[in-house]
């Protein structure tokens, strides 16, 4: 831990982007929250305003902590972007900012003199457009180079979108700050499997997946490969069960879950976070298809389970699946992985490297954000 002791330090004014902490938290809005609330403890004598245009779920309820809202109704009309564009800068200006961190990469209007440390996700706009919203993919066109050029300092959430920054379009990040995990993820007992699987009204075995329904997910070919594989009688009476949010572009996502039926696919939705643990331990396999990813949280999750992994073979999934994954080309049929781990044909041991830590991702951003003092 580095100290951070106020007496070495004047009191300083940080700005946080809180959109990603609106409504329920998928992965960045985790991220954010989590990160949050380690640099409440390594920063005392910062003050800390959270900026958004909807109600939000503060990561610290301290006086240190406070939460700026748009209170002009037409604000919050705004897409998400637009807002923080041409709404967020005015609340912005009102706190005397020392630093700002940008956390999706976006900044807003600012005074010069305030110091900006972006946070860059993923490289999706570039390598696969076709799966974002149309108005999301246009705000990174617009504003994404234009927004990294501004920053003072720029964190990746991996080493591959590190990498991939400085490839794409040649810019250099300094540290890499990866998603964690919460304490909370590791290998469940046969009392809590019973007690969840009860709740959700699931009975049998079953592969599971967890992430939002959109395109890059993959899903589509997932459930074709797994209904495929369930119609050849490969894979007896499993099912497979999708946990996380609605997303877009999913129309005929929506469809083939519906087609294929409850007795195949369980679309759970959002599930309680305590029960997620539960869900991967259970789980013959942890799948992960996606064509793309920044990192890969789930796959970090399902991990600390000790759930067998099948995943994409992306570096980025790598760095979060680690070595005792099963890795499959992307594109390729996962049909057969899927058959073999039902059958016990493919057998893995627990990866136990060492996992990231909340703490040492905001040990990053506290000197990136004390950087100009």
């Amino acid at each position: 831990m580095i100290p951070f002791e106020k007496s070495n330090y004047q009191m300083i004014h940080v700005g946080i982007d809180g959109r990603a902490l609106q409504g329920h938290r998928a992965g960045t809005g985790r991220y954010v929250f989590e990160l949050c609330k380690e640099l409440d403890r390594l920063m005392p004598d910062a003050k800390f305003f959270v900026y958004s245009a909807e109600p939000v779920e503060m990561p610290v309820v301290s006086d240190r902590w406070v939460y700026r809202v748009d209170e002009k109704k037409w604000a919050k009309k705004l897409k998400s972007v637009m807002w923080l564009k041409i709404r967020a800068g005015h609340l912005c200006a009102k706190d005397d900012l020392d630093v700002f961190w940008a956390n999706a990469t976006f900044v807003p209007r600012l005074k010069s003199s305030v110091r900006v440390v972006s946070t860059v996700h993923d490289m999706a706009y570039l390598l696969v457009p076709e799966t974002m919203k149309t108005v999301t993919y246009w705000a990174f066109r617009l504003f994404f180079r234009r927004d990294v050029a501004r920053a003072d300092d720029i964190l990746c959430n991996s080493f591959g979108t590190k990498e991939r920054l400085k490839k794409m379009i040649g810019v250099d990040s300094g540290d890499v700050v990866q998603p964690a995990i919460a304490p909370m993820f590791c290998k469940s007992d046969a009392s809590s499997l019973t007690r969840v699987l009860e709740k959700y009204h699931i009975d049998g075995p079953y592969f599971l997946t967890v992430g939002t329904l959109e395109p890059r997910k993959n899903l589509e070919s997932l459930i074709h490969e797994f209904s495929a594989g369930k119609r050849a009688g490969e894979l007896g009476s499993t099912k497979l069960l999708l946990v996380g949010g609605g997303g877009w572009k999913n129309k005929k996502l929506v469809e083939l879950i519906q087609t294929a039926g409850s007795d195949a696919i369980a679309a759970l939705g959002f599930v309680d976070d305590a029960d997620l643990p539960v869900l991967y331990s259970g789980a013959f396999a942890f799948v992960f298809p996606s064509i793309y990813e920044g990192f890969g949280m789930p796959v970090l999750e399902a991990r600390a389970c000790e759930t067998p992994i099948i995943a994409s073979d992306i570096p980025e999934i790598r760095e979060a699946g680690g070595r005792g994954a099963y890795y499959f080309p992307v594109g390729s049929s996962i049909r057969n992985a899927l058959k073999q781990f039902y059958s016990n044909t493919i057998r893995q041991s627990p990866d136990r490297d060492e996992f990231p830590t909340w703490r040492r991702g905001a040990e990053a951003l506290a000197r990136s954000f004390r950087a100009s003092e």
